[in-house]
């Protein structure tokens, strides 16, 4: 059994966090992909230690434990873990991480794997807590009185960021940079410096970031039978740029990636498309 579940957060918080995200499994996981989102994610980890590893440094393993906070920039990631499977996260928005931490994203630049002591002030005793009760809904219910509490002193989401992650989302990442600005009516420097501060990525890397995704997701529901045409389909300007695209993001060309079994990366297309339209 691979089960996948995600819950919206309480209404205070979804400035800030996407979903509540639960994984279970009762085989062992092997070398699977999770593709870049843009986004840091906090992990709490209910079975054995696990195993991640950039997309491009596969064989360079880092051990993670009960609690930890990744953040991918632009790099898919190899997952292995040995059954059972018992993960439960919490995905922010790409500008929700640095209010909770009131840190500015340019002292966290992507990517990054935080844990330990680093995470400590942040939690309190929110993992043991976690660790008390063995049901989703449970511990959804102990995350949103967490972080609720968190936001009466925190600052709000920066209004110019937020409204051109949305305008990426809805174009899927295909609106260009140039039209983003004229739409904004903001000066690219303003932006890339709003985005570093308050994302920890460019706006081109998150929008290629977004169409990427996009592609992908639209790919496996509803595939172009060449290369070729998925190029021309999705806005590429060639084969090549497609094939380098892949290759930058998974380390694989695309046609080895669709070829291969990505469970993890089915499961997210399922509820892609509904998160996306609801929470943006």
């Amino acid at each position: 059994m691979l089960y996948y579940e995600e819950k919206a957060p309480a209404q205070p918080l979804r400035e800030y966090i996407e979903c509540y995200w639960t994984l279970q499994s009762d085989f062992s996981l092997q070398n699977e992909l999770c593709l870049p989102d843009g986004s840091a994610s906090l992990i709490f980890n209910f079975g054995p230690n696990y195993f991640r590893a950039t997309c491009h440094r596969p064989n360079q393993w880092q051990e993670i434990g009960r609690c930890s906070m990744p953040h991918q920039g632009k790099e898919s990631v190899l997952i292995t873990q040995q059954k059972p499977v018992r993960l439960l996260g919490l995905r922010f928005k790409p500008h929700g991480m640095a209010p909770f931490f009131k840190v500015s994203m340019m002292d966290f630049p992507p990517p990054f794997v935080l844990f330990g002591e680093t995470l400590r002030p942040f939690l309190g005793d929110l993992e043991e807590k976690l660790w008390s009760v063995d049901c989703f809904e449970a511990r959804i219910a102990m995350l949103n009185d967490h972080f609720t509490c968190r936001t009466f002193d925190m600052s709000a989401p920066d209004d110019l960021v937020k409204s051109a992650i949305s305008e990426m989302v809805k174009s899927a990442g295909n609106l260009r940079i140039g039209e983003l600005l004229d739409t904004l009516c903001v000066s690219k420097s303003t932006l890339e410096k709003k985005f570093q501060e308050h994302v920890g990525l460019s706006p081109k890397i998150l929008s290629n970031i977004l169409r990427f995704n996009s592609l992908v997701y639209n790919q496996q529901l509803e595939p172009s039978p060449s290369l070729t045409e998925l190029s021309y389909n999705q806005g590429f300007f060639d084969q090549a740029h497609l094939v380098h695209s892949f290759k930058a993001f998974t380390g694989l060309p695309p046609g080895r990636f669709f070829r291969q079994d990505n469970l993890l990366v089915e499961m997210l297309r399922q509820s892609f498309e509904g998160r996306v339209s609801e929470i943006y």
